[in-house]
């Protein structure tokens, strides 16, 4: 699967991208876990483009073409740690480099394994009181919520901002969707099984007590609720 996943990708590249100089296939395709629903990842430098994502239907497979210059991926890079989104390191560094004409590709992909061994930049105590400030605000509301409906869609930002604040606190990675998931569960196992089992409790049985009283002890491993005396600045 991987050498004719390589071969679409190569003349995707010929067809769409032929001044591209490196091409690197990340995701899925990298590591054999494909789905029905998997498409190609294709991190692309090419000077003559505008950086941007897009996304195509090619040979029956679906491709999203992540396209940067050189001078753009290393700034992707940075923002990457300031924003703890691993997800274009991460490709770069564990990607299948298959075209490389000037001979940059693998410094790129040293490089960017290791930032992603480095993690992202470590929060300060403004962010996570920003954090903890959300998080208070998110579980006020979640206490006082009696619309089903209207809950569902607090906890979500609620488990979002504490997952966040779990593991940019201790400067881990976050990522998206799934990778969230992954990584708290690779953080610490026990604390992702907690989460998920009083979240599906309250789901089945619509009784918080359980969630809420995990989410504060949580909380309280980086301060504690805080609303009193928070304050942020406007620009």
């Amino acid at each position: 699967m991987r050498d004719s996943i390589k071969r679409i990708a190569q003349q995707f590249i010929v067809s769409h991208y032929p001044e591209s100089e490196i091409v690197w296939i990340g995701g899925s395709a990298v590591y054999g876990n494909l789905t029905t629903e998997s498409d190609i990842d294709l991190i692309i430098i090419d000077e003559t483009e505008t950086p941007r994502l897009e996304c195509y239907h090619f040979l029956g497979w679906k491709i999203e073409a992540f396209i940067y210059t050189a001078l753009s991926l290393e700034f992707e890079f940075q923002t990457a740690r300031y924003r703890g989104m691993p997800t274009i390191i991460k490709m770069c560094a564990e990607g299948l480099l298959i075209e490389d004409k000037q001979g940059n590709g693998e410094e790129f992909q040293r490089e960017a394994r290791i930032l992603y061994e480095q993690g992202p930049q470590l929060w300060d105590e403004d962010k996570i009181n920003e954090a903890r400030y959300k998080i208070t605000d998110f579980l006020s509301d979640f206490r006082s919520s009696e619309d089903f409906e209207e809950s569902l869609f607090i906890l979500n930002k609620l488990i979002d901002t504490l997952t966040e604040l779990i593991l940019r606190a201790d400067g881990n990675w976050v990522g998206v969707g799934k990778w969230v998931a992954r990584n708290l569960k690779s953080y610490d196992i026990d604390m992702c099984d907690k989460l998920v089992k009083y979240t599906r409790k309250y789901m089945i049985t619509k009784d918080k007590t359980e969630l809420i009283s995990f989410i504060q002890s949580t909380l309280d491993n980086y301060g504690g609720e805080l609303f009193v005396g928070y304050k942020e600045f406007f620009l």
